[in-house]
C-alpha cells in the first residue's frame, strides 16, 4: 500500500501512538511508543510478553493504531494485522525501535515481546474535519 506524504511524515516525526485491540468484544487502548519502517510499510511496537495488550493481539491480529500531531492537526487512524516476531527478525527490528525511542525499560529484556504492525488501511482527518480513506495504491498520493 502506497502511504501519502503527510501521513508518512506523521509516521516519522510522532513517537506515541495509541494501540486499540479487541478480544471477545471487549476492547483496550494502550499509549506505545512506535517505530515506522518506511521500506517495508511496517510499525514496529514491544510489550511484555505477560500484558493484556500482548495476549490480545496472540488472541486477535487486527488492531488499530491512532497518530496524532498537534502542529499540523493532522490524525490518522491505521488498521491492519500485528504479528508476533521473533529470532532474527525481532533482533532487527529491536535495534531500530531502540534507535527511534531510546527507552530500554519498553524494549529491550528477555520478558519484552516485539510486534510487526502491518498497515492494511489508513483513515486521515485534518482540522477541518475532511476525511480521506487509503486502502490501496490508486487513492494515496
Amino acid at each position: 500500500m502506497k502511504i501519502p506524504k503527510n501521513v508518512k511524515e506523521l509516521l516519522k516525526n510522532e513517537k506515541l501512538c495509541t494501540l486499540a485491540t479487541c478480544v471477545e468484544n471487549n476492547p483496550y487502548v494502550s499509549l506505545m511508543n512506535f517505530t515506522y519502517v518506511e521500506d517495508e510499510n511496517r510499525v514496529i511496537l514491544s510489550t511484555r510478553r505477560n500484558s493484556k495488550k500482548y495476549n490480545n493481539i496472540i488472541q486477535n491480529k487486527k488492531i488499530s493504531l491512532l497518530l496524532f500531531s498537534l502542529s499540523s492537526g493532522l490524525s490518522a487512524t491505521f488498521l491492519g494485522t500485528a504479528m508476533p516476531i521473533e529470532g532474527e527478525e525481532e533482533k532487527r527490528c529491536r535495534e531500530l525501535h531502540m534507535k527511534k525511542n531510546n527507552m530500554p525499560q519498553f524494549i529491550l529484556g528477555d520478558d519484552i515481546g516485539l510486534i510487526v504492525f502491518n498497515i492494511e488501511q489508513i483513515i486521515v482527518s485534518d482540522r477541518q474535519d475532511q476525511v480521506k480513506y487509503y486502502n490501496d495504491e490508486a487513492n494515496a498520493e
